[in-house]
């Protein structure tokens, strides 16, 4: 029986192009002079993004237009784009307008190399300061705002396709055991239980973290202070659950050879049953399965106590930003553009149900798929959010790290041997 696809986003246009041109009302393309006029009333502005959620290109588009400013965007691979924004701040070699991954070592780089401009002088001029809903605008040491939310708060999710549940004749997964038992009846049918983008080393980074969560939502936290240690029984055991279902063969042939995006995609074309990953993963998951979309709390696979009162995620203690080069030579163009940029983002995430940061008069557009509907419901309810480990340590630090887990999951090191090595490597400053 074929089920209609409730879409939560817009209907985009989308290009394949990397680098486009926002231009005049009419639409049409920049003349051969390069789009002399534009440049003369508007300026040309470049922008850096390494989101790959639809709306997310679209939105600067219409900012630019609206502006009437020529935009050279260019997108770049999540996990390039760290290492290409490192490099771009040592060089001094900044677009006017660039997106900060996740995580306080990458916004200290930023906010330490002096990179990024102070926004409050556009944001009291242009009276935009007051649509940002309380807390969402981060104020540094020094009282300055560096940067612009353009992301809802996220966490860890694991969704799963209703049909292919059913045609196992399974639910979805609640505890460990439900789902050992959801992957041995996948593997019996030839169906991959679980897409896992292992070369990314994130994806897996972010299961164990979960892992952990679900035997001591408070392990974590005690270790970073030195009030425990990363070889402690919680981490011990979360260890062990990856290992077992690697020896299950919870994830495809070759996961380790497979970045997320891949890993992803198996999921949306029917060929792998469950995703565990991020709330993101609605963005594009609900036009591709639409009604057959499923979706339930991250299993109790530990001992922690009132397990789905917390999850791993983030909240505004690690926010992803928009920031401004300081070195732009149309700054004050450039941060009007990013506070505007910003606002777009957030009406669009309004119209498709999703949480927002900022005030507006859009109202959503579509019905809310049910599985996103309910996600949002349970993530009103969460009393502790865990922020991604790689999110609250530095850059090289968690680095090793994840090289380390993802070790973990190719079962060459025991549980004791990898959360001994975990030790050594997070008590590096």
């Amino acid at each position: 029986m074929k089920h209609k696809k409730k879409i939560v986003l817009p209907l985009l246009i989308s290009s394949s192009a990397l680098v486009f041109a926002a231009c005049g009302s009419n639409g049409a393309a920049p003349a051969a002079d390069g789009g002399q006029k534009q440049t003369q009333e508007g300026g040309a502005l470049t922008l850096w993004m390494f989101d790959t959620t639809d709306y997310i290109k679209p939105a600067a588009e219409a900012v630019a237009k609206e502006m009437n400013i020529k935009l050279n965007y260019e997108f770049i691979n999540p996990e390039t784009y760290k290492t290409k924004i490192k490099v771009a701040v040592a060089a001094n070699e900044l677009p006017d307008i660039f997106g900060q991954y996740n995580g306080r070592s990458e916004r200290d780089l930023i906010l330490n190399s002096k990179t990024a401009a102070p926004l409050n002088d556009v944001l009291k001029s242009t009276g935009l300061e007051s649509k940002y809903l309380e807390g969402r605008l981060i104020k540094e040491a020094d009282g300055n705002v560096y940067s612009l939310p353009y992301r809802p708060e996220q966490s860890e999710v694991l969704v799963y396709n209703k049909k292919l549940m059913a045609e196992l004749g399974l639910q979805a997964p609640k505890t460990w055991d439900e789902l050992i038992n959801v992957i041995k009846t996948a593997n019996a049918k030839n169906i991959i239980p679980i897409a896992l983008g292992g070369k990314d080393r994130w994806p897996g980074d972010l299961l164990y973290n979960t892992f952990v969560l679900r035997e001591d939502k408070d392990a974590y936290g005690k270790a970073q202070k030195g009030e425990g240690k990363f070889t402690d029984k919680p981490f011990v055991d979360a260890a062990e659950k990856v290992i077992q279902l690697s020896k299950e063969k919870a994830f495809q042939p070759g996961f380790l050879g497979n970045s997320d995006l891949e890993a992803r995609e198996m999921f949306f074309s029917g060929k792998a049953l469950m995703v565990m990953n991020g709330s993101w993963v609605f963005a594009k998951a609900i036009p591709a399965l639409g009604d057959d979309l499923g979706y339930v709390k991250f299993p109790q696979t530990g001992a922690a106590k009132d397990p789905f009162l917390s999850n791993t995620g983030d909240r505004n203690n690690a926010p992803y930003g928009i920031f401004v080069n300081a070195q732009s030579k149309q700054q004050q163009k450039a941060k009007e553009f990013a506070i505007r940029y910003s606002l777009k983002i957030n009406d669009e995430l309004v119209k498709s149900g999703q949480p927002s940061f900022a005030n507006t008069d859009v109202k959503p557009t579509q019905k809310v798929n049910d599985a996103y509907a309910q996600y949002l419901e349970d993530f009103k309810g969460y009393k502790f959010i865990q922020t991604y480990w790689y999110d609250t340590i530095p850059a090289a630090v968690g680095d090793e790290y994840r090289d380390l887990n993802q070790k973990l999951y190719t079962g060459t090191l025991t549980p004791a041997e990898f959360t001994q090595k975990m030790e050594q490597i997070m008590r590096k400053k």
